[in-house]
């Protein structure tokens, strides 16, 4: 959207300095520094080549601020087969901040729509495929430094293309793609030595902080932190993790620590375990919810950290007893809604304000369970389920459409790994839904979609959820089917409603 008025450029700084504070709280500490990248950018719809070059003349394009989707306009006024669906360029100029001295910087960008090709200083650096999920650009490994004066050119496509999910022709579709760089940016400079990112880091059931739990009760739970650093100095290097459990007021329940040495290029993982007394346990009645805050220390400097929000609860499916939380039965109906993820007027460019509107007009409903139609939707939205009592269902991208080429399934792998690594942590995930909604795909493919989700989350209170009547529905726990279609109940499923009805 173009910020060219006054009075809203003024709330886009208040809200820009809001968003700041709120990452600096819930994201990294002041050893890493994450810097708002959305403002400024220089937008034009079509295809020019000789846009990724940096002397390339753009003071004639249109400045956008993001989030931002180009075709915005278009959101619930005309009909979605009369969407646009083309190429669109995104360019801006930029300085790397002096102080990001001796860190590793990297741009983060929570998603675009589409196809992605990103452009530094004129040279092709990466190719991202998916609308959903988020990617990053490192520009130290780029060899960009601080000081440097930098181009930034990002080619963005919505267009219809059958190779990656969704894959279906956009105008068949009961969902708008939209396009552009639809979610927040970030600059990020870090340590080089540093936590990673778990998308980044692609470790199997790992990579920066992962927190899970058990033997939960209402006496005590074990907490279990798995950090892993990497180290991207020229040397080797020893830290000492120290990784401490607060309330919701600050106040320390545990702390510990433990030492690792790296060699240089290595990383490596640390589990750490602590109990907690008479835990707080989340519900939708009572979200409460924790902080693990993780520092990395070398000697008594603290060179890297972060936060993590956590909600202590054990969820389980016990198939003719139903859902459980915490021990006991679940002991009212779950009443719940499909959410999609555009708006009137800005299309899939949604504020975050907007997301935690959404999220508390849901709960004031009294609804209590919410399936992310059809995609993983925004982190905003997910901290707000965390903090309202929430239960999400995370989806993979796709509706009614199966592709026989091989690079077709393993997009939507990487998609269903990707978003695992994303939302584990969340006290709001209930249901993992990796299959293809209501699509016809071969029995192997619900197998390994199962098997992916299981070696991402190989912990409690993980379960994925697949329609009853498709090919390789047995691998699941839980099923989803209106309750007239059931002529014979396995009593090991957990069978549930998610569309029609109550």
């Amino acid at each position: 959207m173009n910020y060219s008025n006054k009075n809203m450029k003024s709330n886009f700084y208040l809200l820009t300095f809001l968003l700041i504070i709120f990452f600096t709280i819930n994201g990294y500490a002041a050893e890493r520094k994450k810097y708002n990248f959305n403002s400024e950018w220089r937008l034009q719809v079509g295809d020019f080549p000789q846009a990724k070059k940096p002397d390339f003349k753009d003071s004639s394009w249109k400045q956008v601020t993001l989030p931002h989707a180009f075709n915005e306009d278009e959101a619930f006024r005309i009909s979605i087969e009369q969407h646009t669906d083309t190429v669109v360029w995104y360019r801006k100029h930029f300085v790397v901040p002096a102080e990001t001295k001796g860190q590793r910087v990297s741009i983060h960008f929570e998603a675009a729509m589409g196809k992605q090709i990103l452009y530094l200083n004129g040279k092709r650096i990466q190719e991202h495929i998916g609308g959903y999920l988020p990617f990053t650009l490192d520009l130290t490994a780029n060899g960009v430094q601080a000081g440097d004066s930098c181009l930034l050119a990002v080619f963005t496509d919505n267009s219809d293309d059958k190779s990656y999910p969704p894959g279906k022709r956009q105008y068949t579709l009961d969902f708008a793609y939209h396009g552009g760089i639809y979610r927040d940016v970030w600059m990020i400079a870090k340590s080089p030595v540093a936590i990673t990112d778990a998308i980044d880091s692609r470790t199997v059931g790992g990579g920066g902080v992962f927190v899970h739990f058990d033997k939960i009760s209402e006496k005590s739970a074990q907490v279990y932190v798995e950090t892993e650093i990497q180290n991207d100095n020229t040397r080797s290097e020893s830290v000492t993790i120290e990784t401490t459990l607060t309330d919701a007021e600050g106040n320390v329940i545990k702390r510990t620590s433990g030492k690792l040495s790296l060699n240089s290029g290595e990383k490596k993982s640390i589990r750490q375990q602590m109990e907690v007394r008479n835990p707080k346990l989340w519900s939708p009645d009572a979200p409460y919810l924790y902080r693990v805050q993780s520092r990395i220390k070398k000697g008594n400097r603290s060179i890297d950290g972060g936060t993590t929000r956590i909600g202590i609860r054990l969820a389980e499916f016990r198939g003719k007893e139903g859902f459980w939380l915490n021990g006991k039965p679940y002991g009212k109906p779950l009443m719940g809604a499909n959410r999609h993820q555009d708006f009137a007027v800005v299309g899939n460019a949604v504020a975050n304000s907007i997301h935690w509107r959404d999220a508390k007009k849901l709960k004031d409903l009294g609804l209590e369970v919410i399936r992310n139609a059809h995609c993983p939707q925004d982190p905003a939205f997910m901290d707000a389920c965390d903090e309202l009592g929430l239960f999400v269902i995370v989806n993979t991208p796709g509706w009614q459409f199966w592709n026989d080429e091989p690079i077709f399934a393993k997009r939507v792998y990487n998609d269903i790994r990707n978003m695992v690594r994303r939302d584990r942590n969340h006290p709001c995930v209930w249901l993992w839904e990796p299959i293809l909604n209501e699509t016809w795909y071969p029995e192997d493919f619900a197998g390994c979609v199962k098997g992916i989700v299981d070696e991402e989350y190989p912990y409690p209170s993980c379960y994925s959820g697949c329609d009853v009547q498709a090919k390789g529905s047995q691998y699941f726990p839980v099923q989803f089917a209106h309750p007239m279609d059931l002529s014979k109940r396995d009593p090991k499923i957990t069978y549930f409603t998610r569309e029609w009805g109550r």
